[in-house]
């Protein structure tokens, strides 16, 4: 009777102790990358980063630019392929290309396939004519081109919200500091935030710059806070120029 009513209290405990757990949150530790099949000299580390973030700032600016003619409901074929846009970008960063070492160059070779490879893949959406919002925006661009580009080589180009609304934006720490850093310090503060540091036992380079609020993002970022936008989203309440994300690149360093 006695061993009856332990191995009772036993499971009720157990029970009670399982519920308790909350459901559905991260799990606690771990690295978002075990397997880094890029890598750069540490010496290069810095400069190869930096390129990293402004070859994808160039790539959002581009789809910035063709915005208007992307949510044209009374156009159907856009033009906007993947090739269309790859040759676009390559125009733009051609400055970067000049000075890019082997290493550099190969991983930019590969970043460019990768932002092909998205608007390639988003073409139906892209072209359906009689509707405006696709939602197809640089943002969207710059998630799905991080978690191909990702998977190719290993490097981790994130874009983490100040309110983020895609789980994949979820800042940790490191990008969570940085972000505060901007806010703090106003919108002259620019200047990268970077960092040798470990993930596990691999060396990395993080980068981390600004991205700030531009006019044409105002209707779901911008006044009247609270108020839902289109997508039912709380509007953030922002203006022009304030912080909304960051750039966060995260490149393995070999010695």
């Amino acid at each position: 009777m006695i061993r009856h009513a332990i191995v009772m209290i036993s499971i009720i405990s157990a029970a009670m102790s399982a519920a308790a757990d909350p459901v559905g949150v991260r799990a606690k530790g771990g690295h978002p990358e075990y397997l880094f099949l890029e890598k750069a000299p540490r010496s290069e580390a810095p400069a190869t980063a930096q390129k990293l973030a402004r070859a994808v700032i160039a790539g959002r600016m581009i789809i910035f630019a063709y915005s208007r003619k992307l949510t044209d409901p009374a156009l159907g074929d856009k033009g906007f392929t993947g090739e269309f846009f790859e040759g676009q970008w390559r125009a733009a960063l051609e400055g970067e290309l000049i000075d890019a070492t082997p290493s550099q160059r190969r991983m930019l070779e590969k970043l460019f396939w990768a932002g092909r490879q998205v608007i390639d893949n988003n073409q139906d959406r892209l072209n359906v004519k009689g509707i405006a919002w696709k939602n197809f925006l640089p943002a969207k661009w710059e998630r799905e081109m991080g978690q191909v580009f990702t998977a190719r080589t290993g490097i981790i180009i994130k874009q983490p919200g100040r309110n983020y609304r895609s789980p994949v934006n979820v800042p940790d720490e490191v990008e969570r500091s940085a972000m505060q850093h901007y806010v703090n310090a106003g919108r002259d503060e620019n200047r990268p935030q970077t960092a040798f540091a470990t993930m596990g036992k691999q060396a990395v380079y993080r980068h981390m710059e600004p991205i700030r609020l531009m006019d044409a993002c105002l209707s779901c970022h911008g006044k009247p806070k609270g108020e839902p936008d289109m997508l039912g989203y709380a509007r953030d309440g922002l203006d022009a120029g304030d912080l909304i994300g960051l750039m966060s690149v995260t490149v393995a360093v070999e010695d």
